[in-house]
């Protein structure tokens, strides 16, 4: 991160982001590193590789705009407070804390903590307004 600077930093989450809230598996999938794993404690599957991320659950599904992110931090790394749209509740619920590890400008790692109850600890709120 310190190689990206701050700016640099920025600009990869909001690619990022942007993507995963267009749903553009292709343009997330760019932004992994060749051998970037991906995980979801406490499910015991993982993956390894773009090609083995691209047909994981980190891939977005359903059209947009299923999915909202806001930042955080958690032990010092980026991290997103992701949440799915409920249309008939007409509002965001959290669902993952999903932690990233970056390799210069590259994503190398991605673990999404499906335990939303964590979200208050990292100053992210438990609700979205649609």
């Amino acid at each position: 991160m310190r190689s990206l600077g701050d700016e640099g930093v920025r600009e990869l989450v909001e690619r990022f982001v942007d993507a995963f809230e267009r749903g553009d598996a292709p343009a997330i999938t760019e932004l992994l590193a060749e051998d970037a794993t991906f995980a979801m404690p406490p499910y015991r599957t993982w993956y390894r590789g773009r090609e083995a991320i691209a047909d994981s659950w980190l891939m977005p599904g359903g059209p947009p705009p299923r999915l909202r992110y806001l930042p955080a931090r958690a032990n010092g790394q980026l991290a997103l407070g992701t949440y799915a749209l409920e249309p008939d509740e007409g509002r965001y619920r959290a669902i993952a804390l999903d932690v990233i590890t970056l390799r210069e400008t590259q994503i190398a790692d991605v673990t999404a903590f499906r335990t939303p109850e964590i979200f208050p600890r990292f100053g992210l709120p438990l609700e979205l307004a649609a």
